[in-house]
């Protein structure tokens, strides 16, 4: 199931693609409400295609807990409760998406870069990868590389908990992966195979084991891009 939701986001991402980038058009900026519902459908639509599988780890445990009563799985899953778990953070992902790529159309940092502007992409390279080795993104990715640990440390009984639980779950989740998404926006300009690689980025940090020190090896790894970019923009 969890597949054919995934396919068919990536579908809907790739078949509205022209679409979505209609939008980046600073002609084109969603200015009322019913073209920035749109806008943020498709943001939505393009977190899910993202990331749900490295999300899935934590939905799944979220899923378990709600079986177990007494300590033993002894009634059905609470379906209801986990969608409203899963809501907040794809609500939360596709509003950020929407700010930022507005944020960034209005900024000028969106698209064809000219002038001192050169040196943008490798700029956010560099931060991404900087920040990659902060003990900000440490403590985040912490909380997103153990499911049954979070949803044990931070569970909240009913549906108006599991909606708050998904809430703090979106909030590390951002704190974890911001940077990365304006490395997709900035330096691959939402071009499906950057999606890709930053999907399988994520993925590969989330699912991981602490042990393995996945998150600074893209770090080092985004660092040297970034110099390449810089020394390719000053020579340019």
């Amino acid at each position: 199931m969890v597949t054919v939701v995934v396919a068919v986001s990536w579908y809907v991402t790739w078949a509205t693609s022209d679409f979505s980038m209609m939008f980046t058009d600073p002609r084109m900026t969603p200015t009322n409400p019913t073209s920035l519902a749109v806008f943020l459908a498709l943001m939505v639509v393009m977190m899910v295609a993202m990331m749900l599988p490295s999300a899935l780890p934590m939905i799944l445990a979220f899923r378990g807990i709600t079986k177990m009563e007494g300590g033993r799985p002894v009634k059905p899953a609470d379906l209801p409760a986990t969608a409203l778990f899963v809501a907040p953070y794809f609500l939360v992902w596709g509003v950020f998406a929407m700010m930022a790529l507005l944020t960034l159309m209005t900024l000028g940092l969106f698209g064809a870069f000219e002038g001192r502007l050169v040196y943008v992409p490798a700029a956010v390279l560099l931060a991404a990868g900087a920040y990659q080795l902060t003990r900000s993104k440490a403590v985040c990715l912490s909380h997103c590389q153990s499911p049954m640990g979070f949803v044990m440390q931070h569970w909240r009984s009913g549906r108006v908990g599991a909606i708050r639980m998904g809430l703090r779950h979106s909030v590390y989740c951002l704190g974890c992966c911001w940077l990365l998404m304006l490395v997709l926006f900035v330096v691959g300009a939402m071009s499906l195979p950057w999606m890709g690689l930053v999907s399988i980025m994520i993925f590969a940090e989330k699912v991981s084991p602490p042990r393995y020190p996945v998150s600074r090896v893209l770090g080092g790894l985004l660092l040297v891009f970034g110099a390449i970019v810089t020394v390719r923009a000053f020579l340019g």
